[in-house]
């Protein structure tokens, strides 16, 4: 018999291509009873090894392959510690498992440079219960034998043997390599010289011979290197596979022991389990004298008071049932620690949510862990923690996400770093990835590539497979089929789809230990190499070993709520509270109703305003009901619950005793609290057993339903219910399981949909101030920002060095002013001390004045940022400023650093911070004017927005002679209608079709918004000359309607060239349309007539026939009102 004992799997990440499921299974099909697992440095797929040997019935041997570094670990000098040795360690017990997470953690956190390396001496600390191999001919011992030092390779053996004691082994391997062949020699003396044992080993890094070629181009993907690089990395032979015990015999039938070595370290290996119970940390301020139990009871009981204006028995009993239930399962600490950190974040004013089935608990509502009322909501304890199955609660905190890393860093302080870790998560080769990352390496077209690529179907966030594409897409088949290369592509897909090729930190995991991580899971820096740290077990591991998770999810619609509040307390000096809100609120709904829902939490897409204009929501309720069922599967019931909340029908219950559970969703059965409940009534279900049940009919555990289909129909016919509706009944529960939707979350999601809408309905100003602050990095959401601030009547307005704050604010109770910290590449600290100094010392006057009071605090080119973003354009041109930017700072800048050396005395200067107003003004250099265009380039780069006015204003007479209409209106468009359009060429991407032509995918804008445009290739032909970004073109474009998305299909293009721009006037232009009223018209000539300034004024006067333009002598104001004016004409 033999042991694979040196065997790599995919979780060596783009160093291997084996997959757990199919090595066990080759395993146990070559008559295999263990084997092991020892990935490159790390333990990334040890549980799931251990899982899916021991379901199949074979001996999981732990192990990695470590990196050893040649000095201390600490020492990280290039040329030297980047050399590092390859070491096989496996555990023999628990001890020796502990130990080996220690080893790789420690590797990861205090030794990596290049690789998670050890030293020697700290290495040696861990030997206890760890069995070696001296590795392959990466290992200590043959780096030296191929060096030609027997002498240092055998010193090195005695070194190891030393610390290993009768646990080190000497690895030969025969991969036909001519270095293993000199190496094996020396190995052998070792082994004899030393009374070493030797033991046969394979380096398995894929599964069958065939597939080297697969772990060739796996090592270009992770290098960036292609086949045809002679300098890539190659398999020297194709040896390294996962050999039978057949084939090692016959390689090794010379050295047998080498073999029967393999089952003696297979004996050594224990029986041992890696989970560990369950992990989860204590509440630390218990008070003195009570238990987790009475504590948690006392504080349940106490927010009851608070919570309900009625305690009767039925709460009662629900509490005790609860609290019974959470004390048998040993959770009370739990409930008291998650609620400690939903007190720390509502104590600092951040803002904080629970999603999910945890608020089905009314013990977790009244100790304020959530704010959604259960009862009420009809929502169950047992979908949260059920006595009738052994899963763990898991209530999911939503955070304000600019302020989770406080909770992460307050959970840090209270229970230790070294016990708070994050989640590690696994990015994997998925379909279209695979397609462009093998398809660079191995020569197909990346064009065609792309092609095929963007035609691989994602439902419900996965991609279809390959043959899933091949079989059921015919023009995708075709591509596939059109070439050798392309045939191979496909072939090379298929194997490494799914692969995992990287590691990150998850989204909102985080575990915390009464004692260190590192004892359960082994552990590595973040994935930025920085961090607390986090498990190398994923998120699906991490809980079947015992360990405890918290989710902190960050979240940007609470990072608005938050701002909103502070703003509404800053402007209005109101304190919002939102537990207080009035949950009927007329206004709130109206807004809700009008479809205006940019900004509204789950509710801003095109499709969901037109379902909420169409169902026109009314309660809570309603709004929960729009957010469940807003999802493939549910959707098309939606026309049923608008017609039976219209009148047009009545509901089916099927059975009236079912109308008190399904009269809230209309009749249509939605939630997954549904499913249980009709369990109860009809099958006399405990909420537990129906809870269980409806988990195996949404995973479709055929055989699960299959056993409780006659325990179903038997309960409900006992209970006296009709056979045939029931079989009618069962049918239907199996169809919306499916698309069941659990009604927690998404009374949850209602919960904050409807706190945006209240804040955006009583207090649209500083929301939307907050909206934009949190929308700065997004462009198409900020111009959806703009456009709905249009709407409002709310003018935005430039960021300016004395009027902004850091964060965006109210002005004048109307208008909202950019804030500082919204400008790109300038840095926070910097802006707040900006801010800090204006409101100590007042105004900043001039440039130099600025520099003066800054020098010490800011850098030139932050400086030069101020400037190009126009918050300095009160000091001047943008362009003269920008020139004598370097001059003003060394100026005070070696002022500061003589004063620093004693050079100097202070008062000589005669410009001391305390005397600001005598500082002196550095004359303005007379040199060109900042250009327009490069004004609106800098905006646009620094600020995502454009301020100064908007590339197309100049081309606005020329569109309009064209009959364009804006991107907005187009895309309000009917599938397949014609219009003319005047935008800007953001970006360009070309390809290559199968034909061999070349067409064009576009991003366009104009003032109102942005799209896809695809230009195909007949089109491509005409306007591929000029085919630049950031140009105007004037478009003629058919609508395209695609799965709910609208994009344009180019039918003619023309670019603009300059000269048709309208650049003689210097001044504003109001064009007067047919489409205004005469009192809107009277109002401007009222305004025209009342602003005072030196901006000359033009009026264009459209009747609808004939344009004729008058240029008044009046000159008015250029300010954010005249720019209200220009909005509206």
């Amino acid at each position: 018999m033999f042991t694979h004992l040196h065997l790599h799997t995919e979780y060596s990440l783009l160093d291997a291509t084996i997959r757990i499921t199919d090595l066990v299974e080759k395993v146990k099909s070559s008559g295999m009873t263990s084997c092991a697992i020892t990935d490159h440095g790390s333990m990334y797929g040890v549980f799931k090894f251990y899982t899916a040997m021991k379901e199949a019935g074979l001996k999981p041997i732990i192990g990695c392959e470590i990196y050893v570094a040649p000095r201390g670990m600490n020492q990280k000098e290039f040329g030297i510690d980047n050399k590092y040795f390859h070491l096989i360690l496996l555990a023999k017990n628990l001890k020796g498992y502990k130990n080996l997470m220690k080893i790789v953690s420690v590797a990861h956190m205090d030794g990596f440079y290049y690789r998670p390396r050890i030293d020697f001496e700290t290495l040696s600390k861990y030997t206890e219960g760890i069995i070696s191999l001296s590795a392959c001919l990466a290992g200590p011992l043959s780096t030296a034998l191929l060096q030609d030092n027997y002498d240092l390779a055998l010193q090195r053996a005695k070194s190891y043997a030393k610390i290993f004691k009768d646990n080190f082994y000497i690895e030969i391997q025969r991969n036909g390599m001519d270095e293993q062949e000199i190496a094996n020699k020396g190995l052998m003396k070792i082994a004899k010289e030393l009374k070493l044992p030797i033991v046969a080993t394979c380096d398995s890094h894929y599964l069958n011979k065939e597939d080297a070629e697969i772990q060739e181009i796996l090592w270009c993907i992770s290098d960036g290197n292609t086949m045809d690089d002679p300098n890539r990395r190659t398999m020297p032979t194709n040896e390294f596979y996962v050999k039978t015990p057949e084939e090692m015999k016959i390689l090794f039938k010379d050295l047998p022991e080498a073999i029967t070595n393999t089952q003696k370290i297979v004996a050594l290996i224990e029986d041992y389990d890696i989970t560990f119970g369950r992990v989860e940390p204590h509440f630390l301020d218990l008070p003195e004298g009570k238990t987790q139990k009475e504590y948690l009871k006392e504080l349940t009981y106490d927010g009851l008071k608070d919570k309900y204006t009625k305690i009767d028995k039925e709460l009662t009993d629900r509490v005790d049932y609860e609290l019974k239930i959470i004390d048998d399962k040993g959770y009370n600490d739990y409930f008291l620690v998650v609620r400690d950190f939903v007190a720390f974040c509502r104590k600092n004013g951040i803002v904080v949510g629970m999603r999910g089935s945890g608020c089905g608990s009314v013990v977790a509502y009244a100790i304020e862990i959530t704010d959604i009322e259960p009862i009420g909501w009809e929502l169950y304890f047992e979908r949260f923690l059920n006595p009738e199955r052994p899963s763990p609660p898991d209530f999911d905190i939503d955070i304000a996400d600019k302020r989770r890393d406080e909770v992460i860093q307050y959970a840090i302080e209270k229970y230790g770093e070294e016990n708070v870790k994050q989640i590690g998560t696994f990015s994997k080769l998925r379909t279209r990835q695979a397609i462009r990352d093998v398809s660079r390496v191995t020569g197909v077209d990346l064009e065609i590539a792309d092609q095929l690529s963007k035609m691989v179907e994602i439902l419900f966030g996965k991609a279809k497979d390959i043959d899933y594409m091949i079989e059921h897409n015919p023009e995708f088949a075709e591509i596939i089929n059109s070439s050798e290369k392309t045939r191979h592509l496909a072939e090379v897909v298929r194997k490494v789809s799914g692969l995992c090729r990287g590691v990150s930190t998850h989204a909102c995991g985080v575990i915390i230990t009464p004692d260190p991580v590192v004892n359960y899971a082994p552990i590595q820096r973040d994935a930025h190499g920085g961090g607390l740290g986090m498990t190398q077990y994923e998120m699906f591991d991490v809980e079947p070993i015992g360990l405890m998770k918290f989710d902190f999810l960050g979240l940007r619609n609470l990072n608005i709520i938050g701002s909103t509040i502070k703003k509404i307390e800053r402007s209005k000096g109101e304190t919002i509270d939102l537990m207080k809100l009035d949950l009927h609120d007329k206004k709130t709904f109206e807004l809700i109703q009008s479809g205006h829902t940019i900004g509204v939490f789950q509710l801003e897409s095109e499709g969901m305003k037109r379902t909420i204009r169409s169902l026109k929501p009314e309660t809570l309720e309603d709004l929960c009901y729009i957010i469940a069922a807003y999802r493939p599967g549910p959707m098309q019931f939606i026309s049923e619950y608008a017609d039976v909340k219209e009148g047009k029908k009545k509901p089916e219950y099927i059975f009236d005793e079912l109308e008190p559970v399904l009269k809230v969703t209309n009749g249509v059965i939605t939630y997954q609290e549904q499913v249980i409940k009709i369990a109860q009534v009809v099958a006399g279900y405990s909420l537990g057993k129906a809870d269980v049940l409806r988990r195996a009919m949404g995973k479709k555990k055929i055989e699960v339903m299959e056993a409780e289909k006659p325990k179903f129909v038997e309960g409900a016919k006992e209970r006296g219910f009709d056979a045939k509706k029931v079989e009618l009944l069962w049918e239907k529960l199996l169809l919306f399981a499916n698309y069941g939707f659990n009604k927690a979350h998404s009374a949850s999601y209602a919960t904050i949909a409807y706190r945006t809408a209240y804040l955006k309905a009583h207090f649209p100003i500083q929301f939307m101030a907050s909206l934009l602050e949190g929308d700065l990095d997004n462009f198409d959401r900020v111009i959806k920002d703009l456009n709905e601030c249009e709407r409002l009547g709310i003018d935005v307005l430039p960021p300016t060095i004395n009027k902004s704050g850091y964060y965006f604010e109210v002005e004048d109770d109307v208008n909202i002013r950019f804030g500082l910290g919204g400008i790109k590449n300038v840095g926070e600290d910097i802006i707040k001390n900006i801010v800090n100094e204006r409101k100590a010392n007042g105004n900043f006057e001039h440039l130099d004045d600025f520099v003066h009071r800054m020098s010490d605090k800011i850098t030139k080119r932050a400086i030069e940022y101020l400037v190009m973003s126009g918050t300095m354009d009160e000091f001047g041109d943008r362009n003269a400023l920008l020139n004598i930017v370097p001059t003003v700072f060394e100026k005070f800048k070696s002022a500061s650093r003589s004063i620093a050396a004693g050079q100097i005395d202070i008062f000589s200067l005669d410009e001391s911070k305390d005397k600001k107003s005598k500082i002196g003004k550095t004359p303005l250099p007379n040199i060109e004017k900042t250009p327009v265009k490069q004004a609106l380039e800098w905006e646009k780069e620094l600020l995502g927005i454009y301020f100064t006015s908007h590339p197309l204003d100049t081309l606005q007479e020329f569109f309009e002679s064209k009959n364009c209409i804006s991107l907005r209106e187009a895309l309000e468009k009917k599938n397949h209608e014609l219009v003319i359009l005047g935008v800007m060429v953001n970006k360009i991407r070309k390809i290559t079709t199968r034909k061999g032509e070349v067409m064009a995918f576009l991003m366009i804008e104009d003032k109102t918004g942005s799209s896809d445009a695809v230009v195909f290739p007949r089109i491509y032909q005409e306007i591929k000359e000029n085919l630049v970004e950031n140009k105007p073109i004037l478009i003629a474009a058919k609508i395209n309607v695609r799965d709910g998305d609208k994009s344009l299909v180019v039918e003619k293009a023309r670019y603009v060239e300059d000269d048709k721009r309208t650049t003689s006037f210097d001044g504003v232009t109001f064009r007067i349309k047919p489409i205004h009223k005469e009192k809107d018209i009277a109002l401007l000539k009222k305004y025209i007539s009342s602003s005072d300034g030196d901006t000359a004024v033009r009026i264009i006067i459209n009747d609808g026939k004939s344009k004729r333009a008058v240029l008044l002598k009046k000159k008015i104001a250029l300010n954010s009102e005249t720019k209200k004016w220009l909005k509206k004409f």
